[in-house]
């Protein structure tokens, strides 16, 4: 029976997958989370407290043969910071996974690690993870989700917020794409993924069936939410940029989002298929995804 170590069991991502992993009699799945437990916890999964930083990998690890990484700092932080995390926290996980003959490692990166737009710390630290993924020699394969909607996203909350403002905020011209993913249908990819032993050192890049515009996604959000046409603001990127990075510098607190994530306005954030949709089928449609977005805020 394969074992799977899975961290990150207590995010977003993470509880989904733990969900549908734990379904599966097939599989014996250890997670790891560094505070609170899933509420509820799936039946048959064991579960590890501990940090990403943990130097005491290698007991945990004990009879592992398949490491899923989703453990990562998001959001707003300090550029120290997402390095600590996500580059030291997934080198210091590698060297423990080899040390522990652990065979095949699965990393959820981000779509974020192509964009060309290099001011951005998060998508600086993932791309440098997946270097360190890439260089282990051990079996592995990165996945690169692009934004990723479903009940608790944190990103579609705030979508959902500039969505459903009296006047909707669009940073840049609106015109980036973007491609949301439904994180049970990503969950589902990582499980085939899997399944198929998919190990083969590719990076793929995961999203939903639909690309569109993020300024027809905001007004999408704002026409179910309101039931009439959204009224939008522009806003220039590089000057709220500027703002923001200044304000950083005095207090990361002080600023709503980080002049990094306005990166997602500036960017495509789409995926280039590699056949991972044939993956699973009946992936949400964007109108569907929108559509639990309204609903559950």
């Amino acid at each position: 029976m394969p074992a799977l170590f899975v961290t990150g069991a207590g995010g977003f991502v993470g509880r989904r997958f733990i969900e549908l992993a734990a379904d599966r009699t097939d599989l014996r799945v250890t997670a790891l989370v560094r505070n609170t437990l899933p509420d509820p916890m799936p039946e048959g999964v064991r579960f590890v407290s501990a940090d990403l930083l943990n130097e005491a990998w290698p007991p945990v690890l004990d009879g592992i043969d398949t490491v899923v990484h989703l453990a990562a700092l998001t959001g707003k932080a300090p550029a120290a910071a997402f390095r600590r995390v996500n580059v030291t926290g997934t080198t210091r996980l590698l060297d423990a996974c080899r040390a522990a003959g652990v065979r095949r490692f699965l990393f959820v990166s981000s779509i974020a690690a192509k964009f060309a737009d290099t001011r951005y710390p998060y998508a600086d630290s993932k791309r440098d993870a997946e270097a360190a993924v890439r260089a282990s020699g051990m079996r592995t394969v990165i996945v690169r989700p692009t934004i990723i909607l479903g009940p608790g996203s944190p990103i579609g909350e705030r979508f959902r917020t500039l969505g459903t403002a009296p006047i909707v905020p669009v940073f840049g011209d609106g015109r980036a794409l973007i491609q949301p993913v439904h994180v049970d249908d990503l969950a589902r990819v990582m499980l085939a993924l899997i399944e198929r032993d998919r190990f083969d050192g590719e990076t793929l890049e995961v999203g939903g069936p639909d690309v569109i515009m993020i300024e027809e996604f905001l007004r999408r959000v704002h026409r179910l939410a309101r039931g009439f046409e959204a009224r939008t603001l522009h806003v220039p990127v590089a000057p709220l940029r500027a703002f923001l990075s200044l304000l950083e510098k005095v207090s990361i607190a002080l600023v709503p989002f980080t002049a990094g994530q306005l990166a997602s306005f500036s960017n495509d954030g789409v995926a280039v298929d590699a056949g991972v949709s044939g993956l699973v089928p009946d992936m949400h449609s964007v109108d569907a995804m929108i559509a639990d977005l309204v609903r559950h805020g």
